[in-house]
C-alpha cells in the first residue's frame, strides 16, 4: 500500500527541496529555499517548508511564512513582498494522460492541506506560480479564491519583430539620444529610483529599504539574478531593472526610471536589452509581471506579452474574520479622526 506523509523539512533536507522546485513544472526561483529564509529573516517571519513524501520520495510540498499579525492568532502564507509567488508545487509524472497527472497532483494537494488544516492556522493564503493552472480542488473544499495577471513574453524567433511600434518608436529614440544599457550593481541607487517612481503616484514604496537591500543582498550573494540599468550619455542612471533566474525562466523581478528621463525611451531600451539578453541565454520566456497594476501594464503591454492568469486561495477561520474586520473599523476610525475639517466655502481653492 502506498504510504503518503506530509511533514515540515529539515535543514539538511533542503537542497532535495531545491532540487524538486527546479524540476517541478510549478516551481519559481521564489519557492527556493534561499529565497523563503531570506524573506523570513527579513520580514521578521518564521519560514516553513512542508514536503509531502510517498513511500519515502519527496513528491510535493509547500513552502510557508508563519506570522502572528494580531498577537493572538498564528496565520501562514507563501508570498509576501517582493516574494510574488509560492504555493504548492508538485513533482512531474511521465504520462500523456490528463486525468492520471490531474490524480498525482490532487493527491498532492489534498495531503498538504490537510496537514496545514491540522496546524490550525486562523488563516492560510497561498499565492501559487503561473504554472500552477488547476485549483478546482481548492475550489470545491471551500477555499475562497482570487485571479491574478502577470504578463509572459515567448522569447523564441525573432521577438522584436511583434512588439508594437510604439515599443519600436521609444526604443529608436532612446538610441539617438545615447541611451546605453548595461548589467550593474547599485542598490543605493536603485533604491533612490524605486522612490522616485512612487513619488510620481503620490505613493511611498509597499517595502522598506532594509527589506530591498536585503533580498538584493541574497540575489548577489547566490548568484540568483541581474541588475540592469539604462544611463544617459552624460552617465546619469535612467533606469534600472532587477532580473532573477530559475531553471525555466527568466523573472522580471523589480523595475524601477527616473521620471524626468521617461520621455528618452530609456525604460523600454532597457527592457530590450533584459529581453534579448534572455533569449541570448535560451531561456524560452521571460515574465515581465505588471500584470495588476494599470499604469505598468500599459507599458509592458507595448511588447506584446501574452497576459496569463495565477491563482490565489485562502482560508480563514471565524476569529481571524472578527480580529481583520475589527482591524479595519479601527483604521477607518482613525483615517476619519485624522482627516482636517473642510474649510470654509469662501476659501478660494473651491472656487470653480
Amino acid at each position: 500500500m502506498v504510504r503518503i506523509e506530509v511533514r515540515r523539512l529539515h535543514a539538511d533536507e533542503l537542497p532535495a527541496w531545491d532540487e524538486l522546485v527546479a524540476a517541478s513544472p510549478q516551481g519559481t526561483i521564489f519557492h527556493s529555499s534561499d529565497w523563503l529564509v531570506r524573506t523570513a529573516s527579513s520580514l521578521n517571519r518564521t519560514p516553513m517548508i512542508l514536503g509531502c513524501y510517498e513511500d519515502g520520495d519527496l513528491i510535493g510540498g509547500c513552502p510557508l511564512l508563519l506570522s502572528n499579525p494580531y498577537g493572538l492568532l498564528r496565520t501562514a502564507s507563501s508570498a509576501a513582498l517582493l516574494a510574488p509567488y509560492g504555493g504548492i508545487v508538485t513533482s512531474g509524472i511521465e504520462s500523456t494522460k490528463r486525468r492520471e497527472r490531474e490524480l498525482h497532483a490532487n493527491k498532492i494537494v489534498a495531503s498538504v492541506c490537510s496537514h496545514i488544516a491540522r496546524m490550525r492556522f486562523a488563516h492560510v493564503e497561498l499565492v501559487h506560480s503561473p504554472w500552477f493552472e488547476d485549483i478546482r480542488w481548492f475550489t470545491r473544499n471551500g477555499w475562497d479564491a482570487k485571479v491574478y495577471y502577470t504578463y509572459v513574453l515567448p522569447t523564441d524567433g525573432d521577438v522584436f519583430s511583434r512588439i508594437s511600434k510604439n515599443a519600436r518608436r521609444s526604443i529608436n529614440r532612446a538610441e539617438k539620444q545615447g541611451i546605453t544599457a548595461a548589467k550593474y550593481f547599485d542598490a543605493g541607487a536603485y533604491w533612490m529610483l524605486i522612490v522616485n517612481t512612487f513619488e510620481k503616484q503620490n505613493a511611498r514604496p509597499p517595502f522598506t529599504k532594509k527589506h530591498l537591500f536585503s533580498m538584493l543582498d541574497v540575489i548577489r550573494e547566490k548568484n540568483l539574478g541581474e541588475m540592469w540599468v539604462a544611463r544617459t550619455p552624460s552617465g546619469e542612471i535612467a533606469a534600472a531593472e532587477v532580473v532573477v533566474y530559475d531553471a525555466k525562466t527568466v523573472h522580471r523581478w523589480s523595475a524601477a526610471s527616473a521620471e524626468e528621463h521617461l520621455s528618452t525611451g530609456a525604460p523600454s531600451l532597457l527592457l530590450g536589452e533584459v529581453i534579448a539578453h534572455a533569449a541570448e541565454r535560451n531561456y524560452p520566456s521571460i515574465n515581465l509581471m505588471a500584470g495588476n497594476m494599470a499604469n505598468l501594464s500599459a507599458f509592458i503591454a507595448t511588447f506584446n506579452p501574452d497576459l496569463v492568469p495565477y491563482y490565489g486561495v485562502e482560508s480563514s477561520g471565524i476569529r481571524y474574520g472578527i480580529l481583520r474586520s475589527v482591524n479595519r473599523c479601527m483604521r477607518g476610525m482613525a483615517s476619519r479622526i485624522a482627516r482636517p475639517a473642510p474649510q470654509c466655502r469662501n476659501d478660494r481653492s473651491f472656487e470653480g
